[in-house]
């Protein structure tokens, strides 16, 4: 038989260490019988569900689970940081509570142990079915005369000029008499409008609208608030109805072709630091830029504290391809001590961002 050379065979025994090493770098430490588990249908109201997931100690050493990682609450790991042997069985248990997750849930859950340099990965998975919810859950806003609403608010994006924008609020009258109802406003912008019905039966529940209209020629922009008094059977309730949106110009869908302006800030927020009680101080570090083909045109400019001033004026505009710097203006002789937050709002006709937001802050101190 012919004599094989002896570097061959050291080169043929280096190899196969060096596979038998890359293999046992990356198969992973433990080996699960079963890394997915499906629940399938399961209640709302059936209480926690859990399974208990195997695996095997395929590394020939001790392994200790060192952390079991879930990305929700729902989902409760139970599991031993004793160390299994090779060759040995050990489990991981997850529990997960459906309560309040109705519909499908797929979770993740890693596995980080003593041998692992990356987590091994399990899935929970199955659907919910909803339980029937009570009245104080689909009407958790009590007016008082047994009258209930789903929200006692309506918070609405954008109105453009010539549209209108509404919300079903859902309501139940519990009680055994007809109950009086109405809404009269503490503050009003004059273009919401509220259908509903002067009297909810007894037992009975329907939905009314909540409705901002802006006129094609309304010359009204920015924010609009409203708050309002709800009347049960001629008592005021504890609790206000609000509504806001914004009225900017009505974009409609148009061609590519068409100009328009593109408008940019520079920044987003404003920290004027510590400022002394009663003194003035300004920025003007903020510009506003216009990178689109036509003027942009600044429709509203709007804060809440007295105390803060801008340069922007409605009105102005930024021509195509220019900028504008703002200056910012705090006087603190009227504010309290302490954290001083206010938020100033710019709306446009640029039709992709038709409002910037810009937070200011400052500590007045003595």
């Amino acid at each position: 038989m012919r004599n094989i050379p002896y570097y061959k065979i050291a080169m043929a025994a280096i190899f196969l260490l060096f596979s038998v090493f890359v293999q046992a770098q990356t198969q992973p430490a433990i080996v699960f019988d079963s890394s997915d588990w499906n629940f399938g249908d399961i209640r709302e109201d059936g209480g926690s569900v859990e399974h208990t997931f195997t695996f095997t100690n395929n590394s020939g050493k001790p392994v200790v689970i060192l952390d079991v990682m879930t990305g929700c609450g729902c989902t409760t790991p139970t599991y031993s940081r004793k160390p299994v042997m090779a060759g040995e069985k050990g489990t991981i248990k997850v529990k997960f509570d459906p309560m309040s997750r109705p519909g499908r849930f797929v979770k993740g859950v890693s596995i980080l142990t003593s041998l692992s340099s990356s987590p091994v990965a399990l899935t929970l998975q199955g659907n919910v079915i909803p339980r029937k919810k009570s009245i104080e859950e689909l009407y958790p806003f009590d007016m008082g005369g047994g009258v209930r609403l789903s929200s006692n608010f309506v918070t609405f994006a954008y109105v453009g000029r010539g549209e209108r924008v509404s919300e079903p609020i859902g309501w139940i009258n519990t009680s055994s008499r007809d109950a009086t109802f109405k809404m009269q406003p503490k503050e009003s912008s004059g273009l919401l409008t509220i259908g509903a019905p002067a009297v909810m039966k007894a037992g009975q529940k329907g939905e009314f609208d909540v409705a901002y209209a802006v006129a094609q020629s309304s010359d009204r922009y920015g924010t609009l608030n409203d708050v309002l008094d709800v009347v049960v059977n001629g008592r005021i309730a504890r609790s206000l109805f609000t509504a806001s949106a914004v009225a900017i110009d009505k974009f409609d869908a148009a061609p590519d072709d068409i100009m328009v302006p593109n408008s940019d800030i520079s920044k987003k927020i404003i920290k004027f630091g510590d400022v002394k009680h009663g003194k003035t101080v300004t920025d003007a570090t903020v510009e506003l830029s216009n990178d689109g083909e036509t003027d942009l045109i600044i429709r509203a400019v709007e804060w809440q504290d007295g105390a803060l001033g801008c340069s922007l004026k409605v009105g102005d505009r930024v021509k195509a391809g220019e900028r504008k710097t703002l200056t910012l203006t705090l006087n603190t002789a009227a504010c309290d001590y302490g954290l001083w937050v206010d938020r100033l709002k710019i709306i446009t006709n640029d039709p992709a961002r038709p409002m910037h937001s810009i937070r200011v802050t400052a500590i007045v101190i003595d």
